[in-house]
């Protein structure tokens, strides 16, 4: 099985996303916002453990998502601004790369948080990303949109030929 972490918009954002992205297809997956990619893990448990235990020190933060842009031509995305994510990230990387495959480590590519909208090989064509853009860039410029976090999302995909379910909704720290 294949895990990843991510955060999910609340429902004002994530429904208004999904309106967007579900008139020129399907994803294949809710809107959310990747923090640690999908792995195969040697180890479930303690790798859940380790997420469960940074976000209790990690309290609430805010995200912004300013606009739109690209990954070449292969995926249009919304971008995403937020000090208390990379922090997030900073902590949480370090730490699952422990109960990961060593060959998933060699390469760190750095992270640039995004909110994928739609992407090549799920269908989306040319046209579409350009629609897809337009409508976006219009629900985010003009609705300074932004929320505040206070859960992730760990992601799970039974096997290879299924979709990224729901594997647990672990709550931030509530301050105390």
């Amino acid at each position: 099985m294949k895990f990843f972490v991510g955060i999910v918009p609340p429902p004002d954002i994530y429904e208004h996303i999904q309106q967007i992205q579900t008139q020129f297809g399907d994803n294949s997956l809710e809107p959310h916002i990747t923090i640690r990619p999908p792995v195969s893990l040697l180890q479930i448990e303690p790798w859940v453990q380790i997420v469960e235990n940074i976000c209790e020190t990690t309290k609430p933060f805010d995200i912004q998502l300013p606009g739109t842009s690209f990954f070449g031509d292969r995926v249009l995305f919304a971008s995403v601004q937020s000090l208390g994510l990379n922090e997030l990230y900073n902590q949480l990387i370090p730490a699952l790369k422990l109960f990961e495959p060593e060959e998933i480590n060699k390469g760190d590519g750095g992270f640039h948080p995004h909110l994928t909208l739609g992407r090549k090989w799920c269908g989306f064509t040319a046209d579409d990303f350009i629609a897809m853009k337009h409508l976006a860039d219009d629900y985010l410029q003009n609705g300074n949109i932004s929320f505040k976090v206070t859960q992730v999302r760990i992601y799970y995909k039974p096997d290879n030929h299924g979709r990224f379910e729901t594997y647990k909704d672990i709550n931030l720290s509530n301050g105390k």
